[in-house]
């Protein structure tokens, strides 16, 4: 199963580098990594392929460890409720241009070798993404867990505890 997993890190680096040496070691196969540095610690987002019986296990394994916080995953679903939309135009060039125009106040999370990340606001938008983006190299992801209380659905929230 495809997902996206968002978190940050400490001020240091030596928590983003024992990242991925638990990803390594769980299995965890990285299709696009991106860590920028802010001015509290390390932001990640990554695009992972793992069996779906382990996406749970991961998330609750990453939320208590040591140096990691605010750690949220995204499943890949077509959905109104899409937050980001991954994009790989290594086959059409033209698939960011027709995204860009499609939701012009989305926001590129990066951009590397043809594959794009950006999150896109949830409204009435995205229900009009869902049935016109459902294509190969669109992949729309919908947040399921997040360690922020304040950006957990009701329902979230009295499970994530």
């Amino acid at each position: 199963m495809q997902w996206l997993i968002s978190l940050e890190t400490e001020n240091d680096p030596i928590p983003a580098c024992r990242l991925l040496n638990i990803l390594r070691r769980k299995g965890v196969k990285i299709g696009t990594f991106n860590l920028t540095a802010q001015a509290s610690g390390y932001s990640l987002m990554a695009v992972v392929d793992t069996p779906e019986s382990e996406v749970e296990h991961i998330f609750n394994f990453l939320r208590r460890t040591e140096g990691l916080r605010q750690v949220a995953y995204y499943r890949h679903e077509i959905s109104a409720n899409a937050n980001f939309v991954f994009i790989d135009s290594n086959a059409d060039s033209s698939m960011v241009t027709r995204f860009s125009l499609a939701f012009p106040n989305s926001k590129i999370i990066f951009a590397i070798n043809g594959k794009y990340l950006f999150e896109v606001l949830v409204k009435k938008g995205a229900l009009e993404f869902a049935t016109r983006f459902d294509e190969a190299g669109f992949l729309p992801f919908a947040r399921v867990k997040t360690t922020h209380p304040e950006f957990q659905p009701a329902m979230l929230a009295a499970t994530a505890s």
